[in-house]
Formats: C-alpha cells, sequence, structure tokens
C-alpha cells in the first residue's frame, strides 16, 4: 500500500502535464495571438472631452492617452501615454506580461485625505510614469493640495515629483 500511492500520484501528475500541455497547444492554434493582443478599450482623459480616433499617432495636446486591458479574471491594467508621445497601433505583449513593484504604500492628497492608492493600482504596469498631469486629470486639485506618496521600502513620505513616478519591473534591482 506505501508504494502503490506515490506512483499513482506520479502518474496522475504526468497526467495533468500532458493534459495542461494539450489544452496550451489546442489553444495556441485555435487563438493565435497576433490578434488577441490589444487593449480592451482606448481613450483620452481630458478637459475638453476629446475623442480618440484609430488614425491619431500621437497623443494631442492637453491630453492623456490611455489603453485599458481586460483579463480573463476580470482584472484592469492600464498604459499611460502623455503629450506628444506616440500612440502605438501594434502590441507585442500586454501589461499582465510582466510584473510591476508598487513604488508605494499609499499615494494621495495630504489635505483633503483623498486615498489615490487603489485608483492607481491599474496604473501600475512596467513602463508608466504616473505624473501629475494623469493625477489632475483623475482629481481636483488646488493651491491646497499636498500630493504625497508613502515610499514602499522606507516608509518615507514623499512629495509627489513633477515629473512623476516611473513604475519598474518587479525583477529590476535598485
Amino acid at each position: 500500500m506505501n508504494f502503490a500511492f506515490p506512483t499513482l500520484m506520479t502518474i496522475l501528475g504526468y497526467l495533468t502535464a500532458v493534459y495542461s500541455t494539450g489544452t496550451r497547444l489546442w489553444r495556441a492554434y485555435k487563438y493565435p495571438l497576433l490578434d488577441t493582443i490589444r487593449p480592451h478599450s482606448r481613450y483620452y482623459l481630458s478637459d475638453d472631452q476629446m475623442e480618440f480616433f484609430e488614425e491619431h499617432t500621437r497623443v494631442p495636446e492637453n491630453c492623456v492617452y490611455i489603453e485599458e486591458w481586460v483579463a480573463a479574471n476580470g482584472s484592469k491594467k492600464c498604459v499611460v501615454r502623455y503629450e506628444g508621445e506616440e500612440i502605438p497601433k501594434y502590441w507585442r505583449e500586454s501589461p499582465f506580461d510582466r510584473h510591476a513593484k508598487c513604488p508605494w504604500v499609499w499615494v494621495g492628497d495630504r489635505e483633503t485625505e483623498i486615498d489615490l492608492t487603489r485608483t492607481f493600482n491599474k496604473f501600475l504596469v512596467v513602463g508608466n510614469r504616473i505624473t501629475l498631469d494623469l493625477i489632475i486629470k483623475l482629481i481636483q486639485v488646488t493651491e491646497r493640495s499636498n500630493l504625497i506618496y508613502i515610499e514602499s521600502g522606507t516608509f518615507k513620505e514623499l512629495k509627489f515629483p513633477g515629473d512623476g513616478v516611473t513604475i519598474k519591473s518587479d525583477a529590476d534591482d535598485e
């Protein structure tokens, strides 16, 4: 009896591996990746409600371009581009392919206690730059606003930099 149980578990492990590989190969054959790697939606955040058109090659003045990606489980990631930056037409990978390192424990407005931490979770995409231009489009910023973030790891309270915070890969060494 002691000998049969590990052998049975080994056989089940091999059968599971074969089934998983077969399923993955079938899906790759049936649904080629070239057409499936696309954002769910693309739009601009702007003060004058500018519409996004496929013909646009660069982000227009006073706009923030957002690509919204939705995973099979319903989670969302957003890629951000700013005024003058190029708008992609083709994608080699989705933002879910690389894990991002979260640069903060908390981010928001210290004066009003507006917490932007959960809002920015979907913007944690490797290569994204979270800048004041994006924040201004998301919340009401006034002269009294005190945008800060608490740095992950050191727990220092830092003023949100004007040029923004760049999201790095979880694999990057500091």
